[in-house]
Parts: C-alpha cells; sequence; structure tokens
C-alpha cells in the first residue's frame, strides 16, 4: 500500500511538472505578460564596447507540434557570406522600408520560410545584443497560430538549408544543456543538445534568455559558469 502510495506521489509531481510546458501553461495571458515583462528587462549585451549602425531583427518562434510547445530553428545556407551553415533564428538586417525592428523580423521570417505576418502573433522585444561583427541585433518573441506543419512551410533555398523544431521540455533537460567558454573569453556562453543540431553562439544566448523569461525556474534552470583564463607568466631567467 505505502508503495503504491510513493508511485502515486511521484506520477502526480512528473505530471505537475510536465504541465509547465504545456500550451495552456506557456500560452496562458498571464504568462505571456510575464515573459515579455521579463524578457524586456533583461539587460543588452554588448560584445564591442562603441555602438554600431548596422541593426538587425530576429524572431524567436513558438510553436505547436504534436501538442507540445517547441521553438523553431533553421540551419544557414552554406553559400551565405556571414554565419553560413550555423543554427539560426529566421531574421536579417533591417530594411529602409521597414517601420520597425519587429517588421523586420517579420518580413525576414517570411522571406526564409514563407510564413505570413499574419500567421504570427508577436508578443514584445528584447533589448539589444551587440555582435562582435558590429551590429545591433534585437531578439522579438512571436508564436506562430495554429499547430505548426512543416511540409507547409516555404523554404528560401538561397538563404535557409534545413528547418527543424525541438520542444521546450527536451531544451531543458539537464543532459541537454551546457556551457562553453573560448579561450580568452570575456564570458561564458550557453549550449543546447537536446534538437537535431548542436545549438550554441548568438542563437543559443538568445534561446537561454527566451526560456528564463518563459518558463519557472523549477522547469528551466542552466547555470552558466564562468571561469577566469589564466594569464601565462613568464619566468625570467
Amino acid at each position: 500500500m505505502l508503495f503504491k502510495s510513493r508511485i502515486s506521489i511521484i506520477k502526480s509531481l512528473g505530471l505537475r511538472y510536465s504541465s509547465l510546458y504545456a500550451p495552456e501553461f506557456i500560452f496562458s495571458n498571464e504568462n505571456v505578460k510575464k515573459t515579455v515583462a521579463k524578457f524586456a528587462s533583461l539587460k543588452p549585451i554588448r560584445m564591442i564596447a562603441h555602438q554600431p549602425n548596422k541593426r538587425a531583427g530576429v524572431l524567436i518562434p513558438l510553436c505547436v507540434v504534436d501538442g507540445k510547445v517547441a521553438l523553431l530553428y533553421t540551419l544557414r545556407a552554406a553559400n551565405l557570406k556571414s554565419h553560413r551553415g550555423q543554427v539560426s533564428f529566421p531574421g536579417g538586417m533591417q530594411d529602409v522600408s521597414d517601420k520597425n525592428l519587429e517588421e523586420t523580423a517579420l518580413r525576414e521570417t517570411e522571406e526564409e520560410l514563407g510564413i505570413k505576418e499574419h500567421d504570427i502573433e508577436i508578443w514584445g522585444s528584447g533589448n539589444v545584443i551587440v555582435t562582435k561583427r558590429e551590429t545591433c541585433v534585437t531578439p522579438v518573441i512571436g508564436r506562430i497560430k495554429g499547430n505548426f506543419d512543416m511540409d507547409s512551410l516555404k523554404v528560401n533555398p538561397s538563404e535557409v538549408e534545413e528547418v527543424f523544431t525541438v520542444f521546450l521540455e527536451d531544451l531543458c533537460k539537464p543532459e541537454n544543456i551546457g556551457y562553453t567558454q573560448f579561450r580568452g573569453g570575456f564570458t561564458s556562453m550557453p549550449v543546447f543538445t537536446g534538437g537535431k543540431l548542436r545549438i550554441w553562439g548568438l542563437t543559443a544566448v538568445m534561446t537561454y534568455r527566451l526560456l528564463s523569461s518563459l518558463l519557472p525556474q523549477k522547469a528551466y534552470c542552466h547555470a552558466i559558469k564562468y571561469i577566469t583564463p589564466v594569464k601565462n607568466k613568464q619566468s625570467r631567467l
């Protein structure tokens, strides 16, 4: 009897834990408001000191696949001049015709994947990330309406080589999250390995910030350590 009670408790806890990733919770009005407010309050990230003139808008697309909430990623085409062959979110440089960077993110998403503006519900934007390539990147959270169908996409092969989704629950599993620090790096960067391809760099940073804003700590807790680089001291002869 005691054994059965323990099993019931474990199942109950598992059900409550899984419900934190469910569409009903993720897309509730209360959680959307909380997510937007927290995401917008995160400090800007600056990899260089000065303010670049180039601006880009990137969409972080939430979607529902087989009844589960996921994030949509792309693999950039190998022929592109920058970030070729890297996992990315849809987005690109601001055009003179764009009213704002949210519009930039929507336009680029349609150009890359064929998803229309009216099929995306924009939640809000975060603070800029100033990259080493001298670009101010504004991340925009958006939800692809309805149930996501990969076959309905009209992928632009000149920009996108592949499209894939990763469930939130898989992104948050401890065995699928880590961090990396390049030699001489000023900070450590998150890494996600729960999907078809390894997610790192700027895309991983935006994923980390989104998950930290979207989910409570008991559903997502990703500790990123920073190791102070060791300076070699030449011994005097």
